[in-house]
């Protein structure tokens, strides 16, 4: 506590001070790997499963793939005016390509529930390209008296490590779910890391049931009293025999009797489609893109169709908004950027072609513009 001389000439206690700013930051701590006693459950680990590996193509491609459009608020009509792409939606990464860019940023989100972009800025302080970096190499520290967050961006490989620091101001954190008080994001994999760490002790049991399970490959059976040194020799001079795939001859009342399971249950192929299942949900993929059913269901046309639509509100949905506005930030106030939605659902040229005809006969729909959205020349 400064005395009244040093308050009065406008000086602190530096020392106190010091230690109080220290003590009013806080960093979120480092995301460690999920472990069990056998499992460890991290972004690559579960990446390993090929059904997390295809749910996560599956969310990635689509919105990579999506056109980006750009609209501009007009306060005197109070409504969005479509406007040119600038060059930053059209190309926000100097690095990537736009396509890689929205893939590795949805891979990121999906995996970590969280994405960072830091914002490359120009001369004149507008941001002029965008730079992903991995999650891992990201701190956040916030200042628990302002609330002011704070980045820190780790390069290079130890000792030579470089920080960066960077303000909110130029880094853009999206998060895919949010949790309040929690100053990290937070997806499928950190939520549900049980439920992946019981997919990867499946399919280490699955593959290691022949080798390491203790199920013997068949009993050998005697109707004679044999001693224990009488059974380890004929059991050695049975492994060497089949060891050789020679012909086995049985006498003197022995019997052997294979341990033998269906395909179907060598793979445990039931249990391992209720883990597809499992993860399907997690992720909010139908199940049938994973290529596993739910019993009971159908796979009619209108059940697609109704399907992709669910697909789209209740999990693309929350990856496009967080893009969306993400990317919108970055641009001057008052200016938007919208995903396209329409390619998601195109529907067959038939149907494509008797919605144009209801279009243009109703007037709202030129043959010009179907002409454009088919991609056909003027």
């Amino acid at each position: 506590m400064a005395n009244i001389f040093q308050r009065l000439l406008g000086l602190g206690d530096s020392q106190n001070e010091q230690r109080a700013a220290a003590s009013s930051i806080r960093t979120a701590p480092t995301r460690l790997a999920y472990e069990t006693n056998t499992t460890v459950v991290n972004e690559s680990s579960a990446l390993s499963l090929s059904s997390v590996y295809r749910a996560v193509q599956i969310l990635a491609t689509p919105i990579s793939k999506m056109d980006l459009g750009t609209v501009r608020y007009i306060a005197a009509t109070g409504e969005e005016q479509k406007i040119a792409n600038p060059l930053l939606v059209n190309s926000p990464s100097l690095r990537d390509t736009r396509r890689d860019f929205m893939y590795q940023t949805v891979v990121s989100l999906a995996t970590t529930g969280e994405a960072f972009w830091i914002k490359r800025l120009n001369a004149a302080g507008n941001v002029n390209a965008l730079q992903i970096v991995p999650t891992k190499n990201v701190k956040i520290n916030e200042d628990l008296r302002t609330g002011v967050l704070t980045y820190s961006y780790t390069t290079g490989l130890y000792p030579n490590t470089v920080v960066e620091e960077v303000p909110s101001s130029q880094m853009e954190h999206l998060k895919l779910f949010s949790i309040p008080g929690e100053l990290h994001g937070f997806g499928p994999i950190q939520l549900c890391k049980d439920d992946v760490a019981g997919a990867l002790d499946l399919r280490s049991y699955a593959s290691n049931w022949f080798a390491s399970a203790g199920v013997p490959t068949g009993v050998l059976t005697s109707n004679s009293m044999l001693t224990a040194d009488q059974a380890d020799e004929i059991t050695a001079r049975w492994h060497e025999k089949q060891s050789n795939r020679q012909v086995a001859v049985l006498g003197n009342g022995f019997n052997y009797d294979p341990v033998a399971l269906s395909p179907k249950e060598a793979l445990f192929t039931d249990v391992q489609n209720q883990s597809v299942q499992q993860i399907a949900r997690m992720f909010g993929i139908p199940a049938r893109l994973l290529l596993t059913g739910v019993d009971g269901t159908s796979d009619t046309y209108t059940n697609l169709s109704d399907e992709n639509q669910v697909f789209y509100r209740h999990t693309l949905m929350a990856y496009l908004d967080a893009i969306e506005d993400a990317l919108s930030n970055c641009l001057p106030r008052g200016t938007r950027v919208k995903f396209d939605y329409e390619g998601l659902f195109k529907a067959d040229t038939s149907q494509r072609y008797a919605n144009y005809a209801i279009g243009i006969s109703s007037g709202f729909l030129g043959t010009d513009e179907v002409r454009m959205k088919e991609g056909l020349d003027g």
